[in-house]
C-alpha cells in the first residue's frame, strides 16, 4: 500500500546549469501533504547529480524530502521509470529541469487526484520564460515548445485534447504499477541526450485511455517553462517538429484502437481522389515557399504519407504489441 502523498519525479541531462532555478522553486511549495523530490540523473556529463545534490543539501525545503539517483541507459522514458520505481507516495508529478512550479502546485495536484480517482493523468498550463529576448515568431509555434493552455476550463479532457504533453503531468503510481504488470513498454522512449525524438510522456495518456481512464485538465495547475537562447532558433524549431511528426505516427496505433479507425492509404485516397491530387499539388509548392510556416506545414504533411507508406510494418507491430498487453486488463 503506497503511502499518500506526492512524489516529485526531476529527471535531466547536462542540466545543471538550468536547476538552481526549478529548485529554487520546488523549495517556495506551500504543502499540506507528505512529499518528497526524485531526482534522477540521466547519464549526465556536466556533474549535474553532484550540483543537484549539494544545493538541496545546502537549500531544500524540509518538508520535501530528497532522494537522487543515477540512470545509465540514455532516454528520458528509462529515467522517469527509475524514478517512478522509486517513488514512496501515491501520486507522480513530472518536473522537468527548465518547470518552474507555481508555489501551489504540488498541494491543488494533490486534491485534484484525490477527489477524481478516475483520472489516469493530471495536467496544467504554463507561459514562457526566455534567457534572452523572446523572438517574434514564438507565439505562433508556442505549442511546439509545450507552452500553452491544455483545456478552455478545468476538467475532462478525455474526448478533447485528449492527451497530455509531460511537463507538470502529474499520474497515480498505482496506474504505473498497472501498466508495468500487464507488460506495458514504451513506443517512445522520449529524449536522449541532445536528441530531440520525444512523446514518451504523451504516450502514458493514451495507455491510461486504453485502461479506461481519464484526462484531466485543471487551470490553477500553474508554471513557467524557461526557454535557453540555444532553442530560441527557426532551425531548433525545425528539428523540433521533424521529430514530433514522427512521434505523432508512432502513437496513431493508440488511436487507431481507442477509435477504431484505421490507418491506410485506401481511406485517405477514397475521401477523393481530385482532393487528394490537388493537396499533395500544394504542399510541393509550399516547400520552395519563403514562408517558414508554410515550408514546415508540407514537411509534416509529406513526412505523414512517408510514415504511413513506408512503416506500415512498424504501425501493425505497434498495434500487435498494444493489443497484447492490453489483453490482460481486468474487466
Amino acid at each position: 500500500m503506497l503511502t499518500k502523498g506526492v512524489s516529485i519525479v526531476l529527471c535531466t541531462y547536462n542540466g545543471k546549469q538550468r536547476l538552481e532555478a526549478t529548485l529554487n522553486h520546488l523549495t517556495s511549495q506551500k504543502l499540506n501533504v507528505a512529499c518528497e523530490l526524485i531526482f534522477v540523473d540521466n547519464a549526465s556529463t556536466d556533474g549535474t547529480k553532484e550540483f543537484a545534490d549539494a544545493w538541496w543539501e545546502t537549500h531544500g525545503n524540509a518538508a520535501i524530502s530528497y532522494l537522487s539517483y543515477e540512470q545509465p541507459i540514455p532516454g528520458k522514458s528509462y529515467a522517469q521509470d527509475l524514478g517512478y520505481e522509486k517513488a514512496n507516495y501515491k501520486y507522480l508529478l513530472v518536473c522537468d529541469d527548465d518547470n518552474w512550479l507555481c508555489d501551489t502546485y504540488i498541494q491543488t495536484a494533490f486534491e485534484v487526484m484525490e477527489a477524481n480517482p478516475n483520472i489516469g493523468a493530471l495536467g496544467g498550463w504554463c507561459d514562457a520564460e526566455f534567457e534572452g529576448n523572446k523572438p517574434a515568431w514564438f507565439d505562433q509555434q508556442a505549442k511546439y515548445f509545450a507552452v500553452s493552455k491544455q483545456g478552455t476550463s478545468s476538467g475532462d479532457i478525455t474526448l478533447k485534447k485528449g492527451c497530455l504533453y509531460g511537463a507538470g503531468m502529474v499520474l497515480n503510481k498505482y496506474h504505473w504499477l498497472e501498466l508495468k504488470r500487464l507488460g506495458f513498454e514504451h513506443l517512445l522512449s522520449c529524449r536522449k541526450g541532445n536528441n530531440l525524438s520525444s512523446g514518451g510522456d504523451t504516450e502514458y495518456s493514451y495507455a491510461l485511455r486504453l485502461l479506461g481512464y481519464k484526462i484531466w485538465y485543471d487551470e490553477r495547475l500553474y508554471f513557467k517553462h524557461y526557454m535557453t537562447e540555444g532553442r530560441m532558433h527557426l532551425e531548433y524549431l525545425s528539428r523540433l517538429r521533424k521529430a514530433m511528426a514522427y512521434s505523432n505516427f508512432m502513437v496513431l496505433s493508440y488511436k487507431e484502437l481507442l477509435t477504431g479507425n484505421k490507418q491506410s492509404w485506401a481511406k485517405v485516397l477514397n475521401k477523393g481522389r481530385k482532393a487528394f491530387l490537388l493537396k499533395l499539388y500544394n504542399n510541393l509548392l509550399s516547400l520552395f515557399s519563403s514562408n517558414y510556416e508554410e515550408k514546415e506545414g508540407a514537411k509534416t504533411y509529406f513526412r505523414h504519407l512517408y510514415y504511413l507508406t513506408f512503416y506500415k510494418k512498424q504501425h501493425l507491430s505497434n498495434v500487435k504489441f498494444i493489443t497484447r498487453w492490453l489483453k490482460g486488463k481486468k474487466i
